[in-house]
């Protein structure tokens, strides 16, 4: 138990320690409901457009809502979820780019085949990055970003918080023995309800621990 604890904290200190800030940007319509299988802070009358992450493997949910309402008609356009899997490189500065559709008809055409059309380019370069891009049909209920994140899990494709780096290390320390994944899921929930001294102490911990 000792070691898949500590195979865990490894893990995590993979995803804590050697990253640098890195921006992921969905610009409206686009908005951000999920970062790592975590909710975005965003509420009826305000949306999520970009987040900061450390660099290493990232998991975001995005969500195309457009009012294309006119005087006659109301039509607001609401896009089934978009997954986007990639591996964020240190301080890059990720955004959504696509061609925008300019009017109602142009968006249910887009909106037919998103992930087909979307691209993910670092800022800072303007070059494209190697992303995998799919939608999932919208769940039913109240709560997209529940049903979304309760669907991922039951198709296996959720955000695991395991980086090839944290694996790596916890292999060249301890074999080829197993990360535990329910150990840090449970480590890492411990370790987002932690206030920053707390954080602080468990970090010079993991370090005595190598």
């Amino acid at each position: 138990m000792k070691t898949r604890l500590t195979l865990a904290a490894l893990a995590l200190a993979g995803l804590s320690f050697g990253a640098h800030a890195a921006t992921f940007e969905a610009a409206k319509p686009y908005q951000l409901l999920l970062v790592d299988g975590e909710k975005t802070k965003q509420s009826v009358l305000s949306a999520a457009h970009s987040t900061e992450v450390k660099g290493g493997k990232h998991q975001f949910v995005l969500e195309y809502v457009e009012d294309y309402s006119t005087k006659q008609h109301i039509r607001v356009m609401e896009g089934d979820p978009v997954i986007v899997n990639l591996d964020m490189p240190a301080d890059a500065h990720l955004t959504v780019e696509y061609k925008k559709p300019i009017n109602y008809q142009q968006a249910r055409s887009f909106l037919r085949d998103q992930a087909s059309q979307i691209s993910i380019v670092d800022k800072r370069t303007g070059q494209p990055v190697s992303a995998e891009v799919y939608t999932i049909h919208r769940p039913a209920g109240l709560n997209l970003a529940s049903g979304v994140q309760d669907y991922l899990k039951a198709e296996g494709k959720d955000f695991n918080g395991r980086t090839d780096a944290a694996v790596a290390a916890a292999t060249a320390k301890f074999g080829d023995a197993a990360v535990d994944a329910d150990s840090l899921d449970m480590l890492k929930y411990w370790w987002n309800s932690a206030d920053k001294d707390t954080q602080r102490a468990f970090q010079i911990w993991m370090i005595q621990q190598q």
